[in-house]
């Protein structure tokens, strides 16, 4: 049987692997996980296990980290090298990296599952659907295979890939899962749209698992392993009203464990929040973007009313379920009049949290392409040279009002919650860059990470600890000067 590792960047459970490790391991073939930033000698691991096939998950923002560990690996590893993830679907052209044999568009569990059989049989692999693979300077370009509708079809995510590697993740109190694929909205700031056109059958590109699969996936978990609170990372939890009124039920009586979870705030609705409370459910997170209605609509494509924004808190409040809002700031068109009025807006409604995040030029998005068109952005702009690791450090689109903007985000929560502070802003943001701000965001922010999802001092203290040792470490890493950027 074939032998794959996957080495993932950050300190994040990716449900992604969890399936291809799944996959993988029903058909036989050994898989294993290495975090390099959480190993003492991670090219050392890599010669002992001595793997067929190493997999770099690639985010746009970590194009350049994975690239440098695949260039570093590469000389002392004689198997093949392949990059997925969403940087991979859009950018497929990073096959022509030396370091790089195969890139995996899409979806990736048949793609895979072939690939390692095609390794274990000695076998020819480059018409595998999904893959550009890379032979003798040549490069088989295979189109994207059809999505896979139905998700019970796939075999229990592989949780044992990160949990019997790493106590990080088996002891962490909150066990996270996700019950659909897909999104059927096309926010122009979010790759969804793109995604969907790339498949041959988009109408399915939104799928739920059935209740009782997911069930049974929860439980496998819960029963095993310390699990104080339950997370739903959808995009769209609370998406279909049956499914919910299927599914929460059978959760409450079976497991009863509290959960928070996500969704659009304009589909919530008294059915729906009842439906969500009476199955255990704490908080809400939504994404309000930005409190001006015509940026939201025009710019962001994100087409719901600040009205309907405030019915949903309001009926979320009134079942006893705290709201959390994401927020984006300097988007396109943004200046500090519209971040302020954002954060009032939040006040006003009585959000319990609020997390703002810094635009992003990701690609594959409609804003990103239509940036390009007008020439706004140039190689400064180019999320795929840029070393940040993180939306929340800085954006790569430049507009009148960034730097102001850039320190609004930082003092985003504490605005949030003291009147004093907010008072403060105008002034605040004018000052020059300084290390205070980001020491203040990061405190703000690790507090209320630590509210919501209800861990303790110590747990706060600990975890936060381990994301900043990680940071660090990552911004170590030396960064390629030649990408293929696409």
């Amino acid at each position: 049987m074939a032998k794959l590792l996957f080495i993932q960047l950050n300190e994040y459970e990716l449900h992604g692997l969890e399936s291809l490790s799944a996959t993988l391991k029903s058909q036989g073939h050994k898989v294993e996980l290495l975090v390099p930033y959480f190993e003492k000698k991670p090219l050392a691991r890599i010669k002992e296990f001595s793997p067929d096939l190493i997999g770099f998950p690639v985010a746009s923002m970590e194009r350049a980290e994975a690239l440098s560990w695949a260039w570093a690996i590469k000389p002392h590893f004689q198997g093949l090298i392949i990059l997925g993830g969403i940087d991979a679907t859009f950018f497929p052209k990073l096959v022509q990296e030396k370091a790089v044999d195969i890139v995996c568009r899409g979806e990736g569990e048949n793609a895979l599952l072939g690939l390692a059989n095609a390794l274990d049989e000695k076998a020819d692999f480059c018409k595998i659907k999904n893959l550009w693979v890379k032979r003798d300077g040549e490069i088989d370009k295979n189109p994207i295979g059809d999505l896979i509708e139905n998700l019970d079809e796939l075999p229990f995510p592989d949780k044992e890939l990160y949990f019997s590697r790493y106590p990080y993740f088996r002891n962490y109190p909150i066990k996270f899962f996700i019950a659909s694929r897909g999104c059927p909205y096309s926010c122009s700031y979010c790759a969804n749209k793109g995604l969907r056109e790339l498949y041959p059958n988009p109408n399915s590109y939104l799928r739920f698992k059935s209740p009782d699969y997911l069930l049974e996936e929860i439980k496998q978990v819960v029963l095993r392993y310390p699990t104080r609170t339950v997370g739903f990372n959808d995009d769209l939890f609370i998406y279909d009203q049956r499914w919910l009124e299927r599914f929460l039920p059978l959760y409450r009586n079976e497991i009863g464990i509290p959960f928070f979870c996500a969704g659009r705030i304009d589909l919530v609705n008294k059915e729906k929040a009842m439906i969500l409370k009476e199955g255990g459910c704490y908080s809400f997170w939504y994404g309000l973007e930005s409190a001006d209605e015509a940026h939201r609509e025009e710019i962001l494509n994100r087409k719901m009313s600040n009205e309907e924004i405030e019915v949903g808190v309001e009926l979320l409040h009134q079942y006893g379920i705290k709201s959390q809002s994401y927020n984006i700031l300097n988007y396109p068109g943004e200046g500090l009049k519209e971040g302020l009025a954002t954060l009032d807006f939040n006040r006003k409604i009585k959000n319990d949290f609020v997390v703002s995040s810094l635009f992003q030029p990701f690609p594959g998005t409609e804003l990103t392409k239509k940036l390009k068109e007008e020439e706004r952005l140039g190689d400064k702009n180019n999320i795929a040279k840029i070393e940040s690791l993180s939306y929340f450090a800085f954006s790569p689109f430049r507009q009148k009002d960034s730097k102001k903007l850039e320190h609004l985000h930082k003092l985003f929560i504490l605005g949030f919650h003291s009147k004093l502070v907010r008072k403060l802003l105008p002034i605040l943001v004018r000052l020059p860059k300084n290390p205070l701000f980001d020491i203040l965001f990061l405190i703000s922010f690790g507090l209320d990470y630590g509210r919501v999802h209800r861990l303790n001092w110590w747990e706060i203290i600990k975890y936060n600890a381990i994301h900043i040792r990680t940071t660090y470490l990552r911004r170590k890493v030396k960064v390629p000067k030649r990408q293929v950027i696409g």
